[in-house]
C-alpha cells in the first residue's frame, strides 16, 4: 500500500527544500515537483491568484502521521495544502523498492530496539525508554520496538501504558507471541484477571507447553469462579514439570478452596518442599491440620511462618488457636494478644483470649477482655464468657444478669441457656432452673 500527497508553495526553492528535506528524513519515497502553475483561491473573502510550485510526496501508510506533522511544522504558508490519496493500484517491483528505501532505517530502529532491550535488562528504566523511543520514531510500527515499550512500562508497573503499546502491536501482529503474553501480564498486574484470560489462551495457541502462562491462565480462572478449567491447566503444568513450585501452589490453593484438603496439603506440602518462605501456603497447610485437631502438627507449620514474619495476623491465630487446642492457655493467650495490640478492636479474639484465661482461672483478667469486647459491640461470646467468669466468682447476681441480656438478642441461644441453668442450679433455685430446662428441652427428653 502507498499513499500520495500534494502541497503547494510560492517559489521553486521552497518546493525543492520540502522535496528534498522529505526524502532525506525518510519520509517520503519521492518527491515531485511540478510548475509554475497558477493557482485561483478565496482568502478573506477576496479571490486570489498566484503562480505556485506543487510537490507531489509519495510514501508509506506507517509514515502518513509524521509527514503530515513535519508539513505543518517546515511549510511556509500558515494554512498549508495538505490532500493525500491512497493508492489503488501499485506495481509489486516499485512497492518493493519504495520499502527498500526504508531497511537502512529498519536495521537502526532494530539496532535501538536491542539497545533498549538490554538496558532493560539491567533494570536501566530511563536508558531502555530513551532507546526504544528514538526506535519508535524511526518505525512507529516495528512490533519488536512496540513490545519492547510494553515490557518496559509493565516492569515499571505503569501497566496502563504497557496495554497500550501491546495493543498497538497487535494490530501490527495479531499474534504476536511477546504481546500477547505481556498484555495477559499486564492485565494480571491491573487484578484484571478476566480480561487477561482471552490473551493467554492466544498465546497457549502457538506454544501450548508454557508452564508459566499455563499456570497464570489457570490462576486467573481461579479469581473468576471457573474451577475445573484451572485444574485441568495446573495438571497439565505439572505433567510437563511436576517440580514446578507455582503450578504447586495454585493446585494446592484450588483445592483448599474447594475444601479439599487431602489433595491441598499433597500439593503444599511438595511446594514447602521446596520452598518455605511462601506465609499464606504455611498458614493454610496449618489451617487444614488445625481443623483436623492435628494441633501439634498445624503449629509446626504456623512456627516457620512467624519465624519469617513474626507479626502475621493469620499465623498468630492459627498458633494461638493451635496452642489452646494443646490446652497451652498461657502460650495461646502470647500469640493473641500480640494480634491485639495491631487490632483492639477484634471482638472476637478479645472473647478468646477471655476463654483461654478462665481456664486458667485467671477470672478478673478475662472479665476485662470480655468486657473491652462488649466496649465495641454486642459479643454473645462475650455475654456468655462474662456470665461464666462471674459464676466461678460465686457472684450469681452479675452472672445472671449477663445471660439474661444475651438471651434479650439470642433468645434461642443453647449456649446461653445452658450457662443459665448452671448458674440456678449452683445457686440452688430449682424453679428458675426447671424452667430453663423446659426451654433447653420441649419435649421432656
Amino acid at each position: 500500500m502507498m499513499y500520495i500527497g500534494w502541497t503547494t508553495v510560492a517559489s521553486l526553492e521552497d518546493a525543492e527544500k520540502l522535496a528534498r528535506e522529505s526524502v532525506n528524513e525518510r519520509l517520503a519515497v519521492c518527491a515531485q515537483i511540478d510548475g509554475p502553475i497558477r493557482s485561483f483561491y478565496l482568502w478573506q473573502e477576496n479571490l486570489e491568484t498566484d503562480e505556485e510550485y506543487r510537490v507531489t510526496f509519495k510514501f508509506l501508510p506507517k509514515n502518513a502521521g509524521r509527514l503530515e506533522m513535519w508539513l505543518k511544522e517546515n511549510h511556509t504558508y500558515e494554512v498549508p495544502q495538505w490532500v493525500t490519496v491512497q493508492a489503488e493500484h501499485v506495481l509489486p517491483e516499485y512497492l518493493r523498492w519504495a520499502k527498500g528505501n526504508f531497511q537502512s532505517d529498519h536495521k537502526k530502529a532494530v539496532d535501538l530496539s536491542r539497545q533498549g532491550s538490554e538496558f532493560l535488562k539491567k533494570r536501566r528504566w530511563r536508558d531502555a525508554e530513551i532507546a526504544f523511543m528514538e526506535a519508535l520514531e524511526i518505525d512507529p510500527e516495528n512490533s519488536y520496538v512496540l513490545v519492547g515499550l510494553g515490557d518496559l512500562h509493565r516492569e515499571t508497573r505503569k501497566f496502563h501504558k504497557a496495554i497500550g503499546f501491546y495493543e498497538k502491536t497487535l494490530l501490527v501482529d495479531p499474534m504476536n507471541m511477546f504481546a500477547l503474553r505481556g498484555i495477559g501480564d499486564a492485565f494480571r498486574g491491573l487484578g484484571q484477571a478476566g480480561k487477561a484470560v482471552s490473551f493467554w489462551q492466544r498465546y497457549l495457541e502457538q506454544n501450548s507447553d508454557d508452564i508459566h502462562v499455563l499456570t497464570r491462565l489457570a490462576d486467573s480462572y481461579v479469581k473468576i469462579g471457573n474451577f475445573s478449567e484451572s485444574e485441568t491447566l495446573y495438571l497439565k503444568a505439572l505433567s510437563l514439570d511436576e517440580t514446578d513450585k507455582y503450578a504447586l501452589r495454585g493446585i494446592g490453593n484450588l483445592y483448599y478452596k474447594l475444601a479439599d484438603h487431602d489433595k491441598a496439603l499433597a500439593y503444599f506440602e511438595k511446594f514447602i518442599a521446596q520452598d518455605d518462605s511462601y506465609i499464606a501456603v504455611l498458614t493454610m497447610a496449618g489451617n487444614i491440620y488445625r481443623r483436623r485437631k492435628q494441633y501439634d502438627k498445624a503449629a509446626e507449620f504456623y512456627d516457620k511462618a512467624l519465624k519469617k514474619e513474626p507479626w502475621n495476623i493469620f499465623a498468630l491465630y492459627g498458633m494461638g488457636d493451635s496452642q489452646r487446642g494443646m490446652q497451652n492457655y498461657e502460650e495461646s493467650i502470647s500469640y493473641w494478644l500480640k494480634i491485639l495490640e495491631k487490632e483492639p478492636q477484634n471482638q472476637n479474639l478479645h472473647s478468646r483470649v477471655g476463654d483461654a484465661l478462665v481456664g486458667l482461672g485467671k477470672l478478673d483478667e478475662a472479665i476485662e477482655h470480655y468486657q473491652l469486647s462488649l466496649d465495641v459491640g454486642f459479643d454473645a461470646f462475650a455475654m456468655m464468657g462474662m456470665a461464666k467468669a462471674y459464676r466461678l466468682k460465686n457472684d450469681f447476681e452479675n452472672a445472671e444478669k449477663f445471660c439474661l441480656d444475651a438471651l434479650v438478642k439470642k433468645p434461642d441461644e443453647r449456649r446461653i441457656l445452658e450457662e443459665l441453668l448452671a448458674i440456678y442450679e449452683e445457686m440452688g433455685d430449682e424453679g428458675r432452673a426447671r424452667e430453663v430446662k423446659e426451654r433447653l428441652f420441649p419435649d421432656g427428653t
